[in-house]
């Protein structure tokens, strides 16, 4: 009998159609380069039963309908084509976000932005659309008097795009404007996708349907960001199957935290790490017409919570405390890549701090800083340009 490796595996992801309706994935359109270990966790209800008997010993336990986890990392890349999605963007929309993918540039060519705006804000030219937060987690490129990118956090139906960076003089006619290809992920409270995910395990294959998750991200500064995900699906089958051999990823290596960016308040900021956990609560519906005695996973509610831990400074630098206690909120930002098509943008548009907490990180101070993101279906978003 030959023994089954851990590292042989693979793994496919489909949206359904139908929910809970196989999507029958393929691999060499839906495969996903994912990070070992690969768990998949079955939670079966399992009645023990207390019924009279001469012996000491019970009857046998009732095995009662099951539900099933799939969890692994992944590191976030882009499909190197700006405007195309990248293949971690389904289980994006299994996890309760919506997909815009744009893959033309706005406008056409950079143009001037008109005048009035400041070293953290643009008012774009004509070019633009005018319709608010039209642009919220969208990249700009900046070029002319000013030449920087930045993610916009706030877009007013004026036109006028608040940055999260501070670029070196207030913005007008002479600094010019392009918002790129990009593909923007943000949450959604209704239509949430569901998927068909199947693992290969080196010989077996188990297929899961109705499948909806939860993804935290993970940065750490000089590496690559980290989506966790965690999948409640229904089991459908375990059968022998050979791994696929037509698997096809996206040929981009993972972009890396440095020569990127990490603002507070569109401020430069040094720190170790970022965390942003949209904290979906999952649950399988219970009906007994269904193969297991559950419908397929849903998000009945979320709590997007994160952290940041940037180095101390002067109160006249940066003054989380005073924010904290105002309640005062706050832009976040981190960006990463420098190639196009490979460039990962992740905005926090309104931050509320829920502590502030001095630390020792190797002998320097530090700030441990929990936060909420606020804002209806706007709490975060992630650009791929």
């Amino acid at each position: 009998m030959p023994t089954m490796l851990s590292r042989r595996a693979a793994v496919l992801v489909k949206l359904e159609g139908s929910e809970g309706i196989d999507a029958n994935p393929v691999p060499n359109l839906d495969a996903v380069l994912v990070e070992q270990p690969l768990r998949v966790t079955f939670s079966p209800n399992v009645i023990d039963t207390t019924e009279v008997n001469p012996s000491l010993d019970p009857f046998d336990p009732i095995v009662g309908g099951m539900s099933a986890s799939i969890e692994f990392d992944l590191y976030l890349k882009g499909s190197g084509v700006a405007g195309t999605a990248p293949e971690w963007g389904e289980m994006l929309k299994a996890c309760g976000f919506a997909e815009v993918a744009t893959i033309a540039a706005t406008p056409v060519a950079p143009e001037a932005c008109a005048a009035g705006g400041t070293n953290k804000s643009a008012t774009l030219g004509v070019g633009a659309g005018a319709v608010a937060q039209q642009y919220r987690g969208f990249p700009v490129v900046l070029s002319g008097a000013n030449n920087a990118t930045s993610m916009i956090w706030d877009y007013s139906a004026s036109k006028v795009a608040k940055l999260t960076d501070t670029v070196t003089s207030a913005i007008d006619a002479t600094t010019m404007y392009q918002i790129p290809p990009s593909v923007v992920y943000t949450p959604v409270s209704n239509s949430i996708s569901s998927a068909t995910i199947w693992v290969y395990m080196d010989g077996v294959v188990y297929k899961f349907t109705g499948c909806r998750g939860t993804c935290p991200l993970n940065l750490t500064s000089g590496g690559p960001a980290r989506i966790s995900f965690r999948f409640m699906g229904m089991y459908e089958s375990k059968t022998d199957a050979p791994l696929p051999t037509t698997t096809a990823y996206d040929a981009t290596r993972p972009p890396i935290w440095k020569a990127g960016s990490f603002t507070v308040n569109s401020v430069t900021a040094a720190g170790q790490a970022m965390t942003i956990d949209p904290g979906n609560n999952l649950v399988m519906p219970d009906n007994p017409n269904s193969l297991e005695g559950f419908d397929p996973a849903i998000i009945t509610a979320r709590q997007i919570r994160g952290t940041i831990n940037p180095k101390e400074s002067l109160v006249g630098t940066r003054d989380i405390m005073l924010a904290f206690r105002t309640q005062v909120k706050q832009p976040l930002q981190a960006r990463l890549g420098g190639v196009l098509g490979n460039q990962i943008g992740i905005t926090v548009p309104s931050a509320l701090y829920l502590n502030q907490t001095p630390a020792d990180t190797n002998g320097y101070q530090t700030v441990d800083v929990p936060f909420h993101a606020t804002g209806l279906d706007s709490g975060y978003s992630i650009a791929v340009f």
